[in-house]
């Protein structure tokens, strides 16, 4: 078994290892945002998927979603960090799931919040199109070859997607409101 060793002091001037990058770069490099924006998106969804588990243990297929939304982030960075993690088939799969979620929402913007499960599930999907902003910007700003580039872009972007539907879903079948937002 491998033990972790934290290297104490060694981003203590700013810069740390970038594993995509594959040297020392500035902690505000756009590569270094990205991954600080999939690990903060992956922790909410771990927040909401255990809300849910305690609080609405009968939502078993939606916390599994949700883990399997995590594993997928961290698969997405592995990507981008020059491994094979991720295909076509998780973009099918992640559509499969909004297919399923968006049978009864119509279109329409909502506040967030009801149900704890359902508010952490949005604060995810936020932070998840925040990833998005920033992987664009890590792509854009470096001259790595990135295989897979296609399916992290829609990935991402699906993510987000599935995220709100699943907040929604939470709030409905908890019995939560989900208020709409409006001009009034």
């Amino acid at each position: 078994m491998r033990v972790f060793k934290p290297r104490i002091g060694s981003g203590d001037d700013g810069y740390t290892y970038c594993v995509i990058t594959k040297r020392k770069v500035a902690k505000t490099h756009s590569c270094i945002e990205f991954v600080g924006a999939l690990d903060e998106a992956e922790t909410s969804l771990g927040l909401a998927q255990s809300l849910l588990e305690t609080l609405a243990p009968s939502l078993k297929q939606e916390a599994e979603i949700l883990e399997y939304m995590q594993k997928l982030l961290f698969r997405i960075g592995f990507t981008l960090a020059g491994h094979d993690c991720i295909s076509n088939e998780d973009v099918k799969l992640v559509e499969k799931y909004i297919e399923q979620y968006s049978t009864s929402v119509e279109p329409l913007f909502v506040l967030n919040g009801g149900h704890p499960a359902a508010a952490a599930t949005s604060f995810a999907r936020a932070i998840i199109r925040r990833a998005e902003r920033a992987y664009w910007k890590c792509i854009s700003e470096t001259s790595i070859p990135i295989s897979r580039r296609e399916e992290m872009a829609k990935l991402l972007n699906r993510l987000s997607d599935l995220a709100f539907l699943l907040q929604i879903h939470i709030n409905k079948v908890t019995g939560k409101n989900t208020a709409k937002a409006t001009c009034k």
